[in-house]
């Protein structure tokens, strides 16, 4: 089995963060964001995984890599749609099954083994408002349409960004086809056009439910996320002068003194805090923080915060205070 995933998206949404790496790389609960899809996947064994990034996305690669995967990529340099940048990969497909996974999407699904052993499916998650998500249409077991954003939603199942499929061929000739017929939702060659294609010529797929679906598409919902993913990554150790309220993934090689850290809090590697409160925050490698109170926040790497209360969302060497 072959993995596909697509990360090259500008990820602006998540600026000021990705104006100096991919989103794919961006630290939450205590690793990149594509750490924790890897780690879903480990047990699979994948025979190779094919990444879509942009031209600043060697990292995401080199981390792969890093990880003992065997691991090769494309480069998307026209960002039109999750359809066009699946179909850049066919050259590089030998396998008849392929698991596409977003690269921005960390999930927990524990019969994943199982799932994929029953065929090809799109993985869903109910949800309490359908009309904000693409939405599968459901009849007998089987999904038959999908549906973006709503009003009158078919059911309550979105589509999460997972996708397993044994007909590799027919997607392609799928994406093919809407890509020369100019076939577009949204201004873009969206993948679930693509799926709707295959349905149309009578492919089957089955929604396989997902336990946990932890988007990480803004900074928002990034710490939102990290506060489920911390509870399978949560990391510590005891310090003198600082308080802990768990969950928090705070590096060994971080320096912390008279402190109060938590709930939902990351820590990296080289920080140095002093006098300070943070909870529900993600503070990237190697920043500075003193006499602070901190919520809510992201901070970007090398930076520098003393005296501030509140919430803050900084890029890489910025100073505050």
């Amino acid at each position: 089995m072959e993995v596909i995933i697509p990360a090259a998206g500008h990820a602006t949404r998540m600026r000021p963060l990705s104006h100096t790496r991919p989103k794919a790389i961006m630290p939450v609960a205590g690793k990149p964001i594509i750490g924790h899809i890897l780690d879903e996947i480990e047990t699979l064994k994948p025979d190779v995984i094919h990444l879509i990034i942009g031209e600043n996305g060697f990292s995401i690669y080199e981390y792969v890599k890093n990880k003992g995967f065997k691991v090769d990529y494309v480069i998307q340099r026209e960002m039109l749609g999750l359809g066009y940048a699946i179909h850049l990969v066919e050259g590089l497909v030998s396998s008849d099954k392929i698991l596409i996974i977003l690269g921005d999407t960390p999930f927990k699904m524990a019969n994943l083994v199982e799932e994929i052993n029953r065929g090809d499916f799109i993985a869903v998650k109910g949800v309490s408002d359908p009309r904000r998500f693409g939405i599968v249409k459901v009849e007998g077991g089987r999904i038959v349409d999908m549906v973006e954003k709503p009003q009158n939603p078919p059911s309550n199942l979105a589509i999460v960004g997972i996708y397993y499929i044994t007909n590799p061929k027919l997607l392609f000739e799928s994406l093919k086809y809407i890509i020369s017929k100019d076939i577009k939702t949204k201004g873009e060659y969206q993948l679930t056009d693509a799926l709707r294609e295959m349905i149309r010529k009578n492919w089957s797929f089955r929604p396989a439910e997902v336990d946990e679906w932890l988007d990480c598409g803004t900074l928002d919902q990034t710490i939102i996320s990290q506060r489920e993913l911390l509870k399978y990554n949560q990391h510590y150790v005891s310090r003198e002068t600082v308080k802990i309220i768990e969950p928090v993934w705070i590096s060994d090689q971080a320096d912390l003194e008279n402190c109060v850290i938590g709930p939902n809090v990351h820590i990296d590697s080289g920080c140095k805090i002093r006098n300070s409160i943070i909870s529900n925050s993600i503070i990237y490698p190697n920043c500075t923080i003193e006499d602070s109170i901190i919520n809510d926040s992201i901070i970007g790497e090398n930076c520098e915060v003393k005296g501030f209360i509140g919430r803050i969302r900084i890029g890489d060497h910025s100073n505050v205070g």
